[in-house]
């Protein structure tokens, strides 16, 4: 019977282990940053998500700047291995500036080492690692942000340009507009109120596609930026129809792994540094023993002995209590936010995923019924309107729904991006939807 429930136990153990293994098999806060690609040049085509990334990786200073904060908090860690210096002592008795007192002097050199045998020299050792894999973790957060920088500024100027092409679609209906209106009223089919109308609608048009313009070139300012370039006339290049069935399948990976998110992460951090701090007051309150061993020589009669010597301070009174005390009372703070933590990032989590299937299934609606049915009634009103059977402000309707249509599924395309970007800024799951161009 024992047998079979130590074999039932050894089961639940491997299955633990294969299930902790996929869970883990997931990477947390790792930007999609290549600093290995090949040259990456600007041209005349447009840039996919992935090539501007590139672009950041190659030419972002910042990067340097992170190898350097690495590079530095490494040498915090080899310098907390290190032993102290040994010290030399040299001593000069019974000297005087006579000749026979200075027969009389005893000469003294010793070499004196300090030894932490009580683990201070692993507790430093262990603070400093702690530190280091801090400044790793922040390393990978502020990477991962200027991942989510990029990306925010290349959308807004996707957005952007996508926006002029619309308004620039527009333009060209709203003239073909003005040209037929004015060729019916020579006709005498249409009246000049509605000639009216069609040049004050052009005008409008004109306005904004000019304001779409100058927005498209700032936003590629703040873009081109990120790897030291000036504006250049670069577009970018977004697929027309994301697929956002990857960052779906990936919602429920989100809801249950609240543990990687960026509060969670960064405040388990925290408590292994103040942990490990403690376990340095802890050791720092043990006595260090000091070594000591020399020669002694007296010129009086020109003999020599040999010293040694052991040094050992009395710990009657722990110094460092204090600073245990205050460093319990921040572990037991810190395991009280963590807690509290984990339902603000369930909720936070939650909630903006809802707003993402939201989002997407409001796209998929907009862009497979509601689209083509405005497109087909435009059209339609539009042979109508040639032919003189409805008037032009019937059309302009038309044309005005079709529009705000177009402008909003730009907008919604935006929108899911953005929604996207504040999960991946809570959880640091990359969630790109574009592919290679």
């Amino acid at each position: 019977m024992k047998g079979k429930i130590y074999t039932f136990l050894a089961y639940i153990q491997v299955i633990f282990l294969v299930i902790s293994a996929h869970a883990g098999s997931e990477e947390f806060w790792e930007a999609p940053f290549d600093t290995a690609s090949a040259d990456i040049r600007i041209s005349d085509s447009a840039f996919s998500l992935n090539e501007v990334l590139k672009l950041v990786a190659k030419e972002n200073p910042r990067f340097q700047s992170f190898d350097n904060q690495l590079e530095a908090a490494r040498g915090s860690v080899k310098q907390a291995g290190l032993w102290s210096n040994p010290e030399l002592d040299i001593e000069f008795e019974e000297v005087s500036w006579d000749a026979p007192g200075f027969r009389e002097s005893e000469f003294t050199v010793s070499l004196a080492q300090e030894f932490e045998f009580f683990g201070q020299r692993g507790a430093r050792q262990e603070v400093a690692k702690a530190q280091l894999e801090a400044m790793e973790l922040q390393v990978k957060m502020t990477a991962f942000d200027l991942y989510l920088i990029t990306k925010q500024r290349f959308y807004a100027l996707a957005h952007a340009q996508q926006k002029v092409e619309l308004l620039q679609r527009a333009v060209e209906v709203a003239e073909e507009v003005v040209e037929n209106t004015e060729y019916r009223m020579d006709k005498g089919a249409a009246l000049q109120s509605e000639l009216i109308l069609s040049r004050l609608n052009e005008r409008r048009t004109r306005l904004a596609l000019d304001q779409a313009r100058q927005d498209v070139d700032a936003l590629e300012a703040t873009l081109v930026s990120l790897w030291m370039a000036r504006p250049s006339g670069l577009r970018v290049f977004t697929e027309a129809e994301p697929d956002f069935t990857g960052a779906v399948e990936k919602l429920d990976l989100l809801s249950n792994r609240i543990d990687s998110s960026r509060q969670i992460v960064q405040m388990h951090n925290e408590l292994k540094v103040i942990g490990a701090e403690r376990a340095r007051a802890i050791a720092g309150a043990r006595p260090t023993i000091t070594l000591s061993g020399g020669v002694k020589r007296l010129e009086a009669d020109n003999s020599k002995t040999f010293l040694l010597g052991l040094s050992l301070p009395i710990p009657l009174f722990n110094r460092n209590q204090g600073m245990r005390e205050s460093l319990d009372a921040q572990l037991r703070s810190l395991e009280y936010d963590i807690e509290r933590g984990k339902t603000e990032a369930y909720s936070k989590i939650h909630s903006n995923s809802i707003r993402l299937k939201m989002l997407i299934d409001k796209h998929a609606v907009l862009d497979s019924l509601l689209l083509p049915t405005a497109a087909e009634a435009y059209r339609m009103l539009q042979d109508a309107y040639e032919a003189g059977k409805v008037p032009y402000t019937q059309l302009l309707e038309a044309e005005r729904a079709l529009n705000d249509l177009n402008f909003e599924h730009n907008d919604m395309l935006l929108a899911i991006q953005e929604q996207i970007m504040t999960l991946e800024r809570l959880t640091g799951v990359v969630m790109n939807t574009e592919k290679e161009k």
